[in-house]
């Protein structure tokens, strides 16, 4: 008896399992797909390393190096998280695009932390300028940042992440980091 009510259990359930749609199937993206698009262009230059000179600003403190063994993960992990399309962020964003132009820009009624994505495209419908605007606040600190991206024939040729930084009782912090992709 208590076999059958088991295979009655995992026939029942594999039956609800087969009939709901599959991830993939019922989260089909809403908003411009930013983050497949700069994770190809990672996967890219991670098989066909560039050198980039970075000129990093820190408080008005300037440091310029050229890196030739990027972690481009990494390096655009603050790009990666300006990607509308998760759940919370669906009904979120006002969409003000236009012919050549992907513009998505905060309800004021919602607290997201993605508050602009801006995406100019070219003739073949790619990236051709990126702006993103992200603003984030709690009880401990509050954080501004402005990111750019500029592409050419659809690959990134320079990238910028400017902002601040305010910790609760404590001085701001500015930054500026500004790359740009070296000729092979």
């Amino acid at each position: 008896m208590l076999i059958s009510r088991i295979s009655f259990f995992l026939l029942f359930t594999s039956l609800l399992w087969a009939c709901k749609p599959s991830v993939e199937e019922s989260a089909k993206p809403v908003f411009y797909p930013w983050e497949k698009y700069l994770t190809a262009q990672i996967d890219s230059l991670s098989r066909h390393p560039q050198s980039v000179h970075k000129t990093i600003l820190l408080d008005g403190r300037k440091e310029e190096k050229q890196v030739n063994n990027m972690d481009w993960k990494q390096e655009r992990a603050m790009f990666l998280h300006a990607d509308l399309n998760k759940p919370a962020a669906a009904s979120g964003y006002d969409n003000l695009s236009e012919d050549s132009c992907v513009w998505y820009s905060l309800k004021s009624n919602e607290n997201l932390a993605v508050k602009k994505l801006y995406i100019q495209l070219d003739a073949l419908d790619r990236p051709a300028k990126v702006e993103i605007e992200i603003d984030e606040k709690n009880f401990l600190f509050e954080t501004h940042k402005k990111l750019h991206m500029n592409f050419t024939d659809g690959r990134v040729q320079t990238y910028s992440i400017e902002g601040s930084q305010q910790m609760r009782w404590m001085s701001p912090t500015h930054y500026q980091l500004m790359g740009v992709l070296l000729p092979k």
